[in-house]
């Protein structure tokens, strides 16, 4: 009898991963519904005027529901900065051609695939973006949350300058390239916002101007050019 129990046991240890992970599972589907219905809202209505009453409807769900996955509008939006990098990062590693581009064409092109991705969504991204202004908001660069969500993608980018240094393609940067890169992408960011051409024509200027001047920068490795 003692062995059986003892083969019981084992078998509810062996299945309680599998339910923790079903659980995570069902987690990580329902919080991306209600950033989902969350959008929706955000697009006919604009962030501040949309309630999370009115979130959780579109959700189906109770909004004490909604509650136990976000805390208010601004966790709402610090996850879609999250899922929007985590996509970012799996279409890089996707993409073995460009993994061979130069470095600064590597950048230039997440940069690129950045704001296409976020095309969609540019009035709620502009708004997020007013809102990050704000000292005491979770969206501020500076806040804590901002800070943990911004720092799995600068750790990205240093991945990729790091690989460069080792190649011999730039001179060591250190930390400091990510975050140098990480406020060039903010300033494109700000022109990308204010750009009234047609398809964002002016900002994918500017982007080729920039990778121009990088590139001629390395090549003469410094600025005198």
């Amino acid at each position: 009898m003692a062995a059986k129990k003892k083969k019981t046991a084992n078998g509810r240890s062996k299945r309680a991963p599998q339910k923790a992970g079903k659980r995570a599972q069902k987690k990580d589907k329902t919080k991306k519904a209600i950033l989902e219905a969350a959008l929706a809202l955000f697009a006919k209505k604009g962030f501040r005027r949309t309630t999370t009453k009115e979130i959780s409807k579109n959700a189906g769900i109770a909004e004490g529901t909604l509650f136990n996955y976000f805390g208010s509008k601004e966790d709402l939006a610090l996850y879609f900065i999250e899922q929007e990098i985590a996509g970012l990062i799996s279409w890089y590693e996707d993409e073995p051609d460009i993994q061979e581009f130069p470095v600064v064409e590597k950048l230039f092109a997440i940069i690129q695939r950045y704001l296409e991705r976020i095309t969609p969504y540019e009035d709620f991204v502009g708004a997020v973006y007013l809102r990050a202004l704000q000292p005491s908001s979770k969206l501020n660069p500076l806040s804590l949350d901002g800070q943990e969500v911004n720092l799995h993608y600068l750790k990205f980018i240093r991945s990729i300058l790091s690989e460069a240094e080792a190649e011999g393609e730039i001179p060591p940067l250190g930390d400091l390239g990510a975050y140098g890169f990480g406020l060039f992408q903010l300033a494109i960011l700000t022109h990308w916002l204010q750009d009234r051409s047609d398809h964002k024509e002016a900002t994918l200027a500017l982007l080729d101007r920039c990778l121009t001047v990088a590139n001629t920068v390395i090549q003469r490795g410094g600025w005198e050019w």
